[in-house]
């Protein structure tokens, strides 16, 4: 039997209820007579996606800037609390029903500075528990990723959650030849590792999107010290 979850925005009174695409049309039906007519989002497709400001290609240092397809604020669904997100532009993985194929592309999106960037996630006209950071492949740009998880914890961001197609385990080897990638580890809360599987995803658990991606508390992971690997406990 699927479940459904249902997450209360007090403070937007709005109402999100995952996992849906299960029901059949008729429970649908009950569910928008009893809640109203329904938009559909996801992770990485909210109701409100921003548009970086644009500038030109000459205006940007290629290692302190990232290509990004939005951003956006309030989301409950990426990370504990209220969060806000940017999507990573391009994905050399491209796995098999992924939600948002349009992400895969290299040359598509917008490049924008670390630092500003960084400036518009942390907005103070929006509250947050932290920033969220997925795509797109946030890793295929360890160079932007680095700089802007810099930036962000410059900026006293307290709580960053990062999502990877790669495991934590490839990651660690990828980050022998390109040093960045352990950088990166080395400033992020939480890792939600794994490619998606799209026969797993009826299954997937906590801000997942299928049964084997895994939520890595990477703080205390780093705290214990022996490599092993702490699952986030909420």
């Amino acid at each position: 039997m699927h479940e459904l979850t249902f997450i209360l925005d007090e403070q937007r009174g709005e109402l999100v209820v995952e996992d849906n695409e299960y029901l059949n049309r008729g429970i649908l039906q009950i569910l928008q007579n009893h809640l109203g007519e329904a938009q559909e989002i996801a992770c990485a497709r909210p109701i409100e996606i921003l548009s970086p400001p644009t500038a030109a290609i000459k205006d940007f240092d290629e290692s302190q800037s990232v290509r990004i397809a939005g951003y956006y604020h309030n989301s409950l669904t990426e990370g504990p609390g209220r969060r806000s997100s940017v999507l990573f532009q391009f994905c050399p993985l491209k796995c098999k029903g992924c939600y948002v194929p349009e992400l895969h592309s290299k040359n598509s999106g917008v490049l924008i500075g670390a630092a500003k960037l960084a400036e518009l996630m942390l907005d103070p006209g929006f509250e947050r528990d932290g920033v969220t950071i997925l795509g797109g492949e946030p890793f295929a740009q360890s160079a932007g990723l680095l700089a802007l998880v810099k930036e962000l914890r410059s900026k006293n961001c307290p709580h960053i959650v990062c999502y990877s197609g790669y495991t934590l385990e490839t990651l660690r080897e990828r980050a022998v030849g390109d040093p960045l990638i352990a950088a990166c580890l080395d400033e992020i809360d939480v890792l939600i590792d794994g490619p998606f599987v799209q026969s797993l995803a009826g299954d997937a658990g906590l801000w997942t999107g299928s049964a084997n991606q895994r939520v890595i508390n990477l703080a205390a992971t780093r705290a214990r010290g022996s490599g092993r690997i702490v699952l986030y406990a909420g």
